[in-house]
């Protein structure tokens, strides 16, 4: 299957998360060494958010630091990713916020930018403030996180309402092994309305690093398991991968994943562990829109949440 056009000039598959790092004044030197250590050995997507790390711009700054070291006239090269945390997603605290993520990563513009998942704010509030960005040239791409199919149809919509300068090119959701919803037709939706898929903890929380299949699928190739769950997702044409972290053997591992084909016989092997179960049920649309229903309904009642990650409903993203 030949990959869609998305229109979004991406650097390679594999980026680098940093969902885990700027939390820790005694980590910072270790984690900015980590980040510059990830641009130096090849990677040039990097994607954050304006609550990584200390929920206030800690995982911008280490980013800042070893984009300073790599050197700004090499701005052009990479492409960075951040997010406005959806309590902040009006007009004006979308703009807000979009400029101090900017001020933080000292990078002038952003190559795409999302809201980290659906708010309490309009989604024409939000688009308006994407319009702004748009205009003044902060940002190149926008883009959404942690929507599902109701959601981007209501995205759409009120873009072709709205008349925005710009449309969502991407969609960033957590896809991996052990969770593989996005195969119950968001993937084709996705592909056929051009948003590109971008996948996050695609290792998990590191629990599939140590998998016994996958620890046992790359003894035999001479890779790691890790390597076997990147390049598990990496079999979809079109999906990105941005695993996180601040280690730089495992940094290398993961980059080095773009190399890795499974075999039929390994993806056998590996839906025989990780099924793709009740397809029928869970891509029933009836069933889809009253979960989008209930979503709705608890974002609605839900009092505002604390800034830290922790809090999301979608877990550590």
């Amino acid at each position: 299957m030949n990959s869609p056009n998305y229109n979004l000039s991406l650097p390679g598959r594999i980026g680098l998360g940093t969902a885990g790092i700027g939390g820790s004044a005694e980590r910072h030197d270790q984690e900015v060494a980590a980040v510059k250590f990830a641009l130096d050995f090849g990677y040039r997507m990097i994607d954050t958010a304006e609550i990584y790390g200390d929920g206030a711009g800690g995982a911008e700054r280490i980013i800042g630091s070893a984009l300073k070291a790599f050197g700004a006239a090499r701005r052009s090269e990479l492409f960075i990713i951040s997010k406005v945390w959806p309590d902040n997603a009006t007009r004006a605290g979308t703009v807000k916020a979009c400029e101090a993520s900017i001020e933080r990563l000292g990078c002038k513009y952003l190559d795409l930018y999302l809201i980290h998942w659906r708010g309490p704010h309009a989604f024409a509030e939000t688009l308006r403030g994407f319009d702004e960005l748009l205009e003044r040239k902060l940002v190149r791409n926008i883009g959404v996180s942690n929507f599902d199919i109701d959601d981007m149809k209501e995205w759409r919509r009120e873009e072709r309402r709205l008349g925005v300068r710009g449309t969502a090119k991407a969609n960033e959701t957590s896809y991996r092994l052990d969770r593989r919803g996005n195969e119950y037709g968001q993937f084709v939706w996705q592909r056929a309305h051009g948003f590109q898929p971008i996948a996050y903890c695609p290792l998990g929380q590191g629990e599939l690093t140590r998998h016994p299949l996958l620890m046992e699928l790359g003894r035999k190739r001479g890779v790691t398991a890790a390597q076997i769950a990147l390049a598990w997702c990496l079999r979809e044409p079109d999906v990105i991968v941005i695993p996180k972290s601040a280690n730089p053997q495992r940094i290398e591992e993961n980059f080095r994943a773009a190399d890795v084909r499974l075999s039929a016989e390994e993806l056998h092997q590996i839906d025989q562990v990780f099924p793709l179960r009740h397809r029928w049920l869970k891509g029933n649309p009836l069933l889809r829109h009253a979960r989008s229903a209930v979503r709705r309904l608890v974002r609605s009642v839900k009092k505002p949440a604390s800034r830290t990650i922790h809090t999301s409903p979608y877990g550590n993203i």
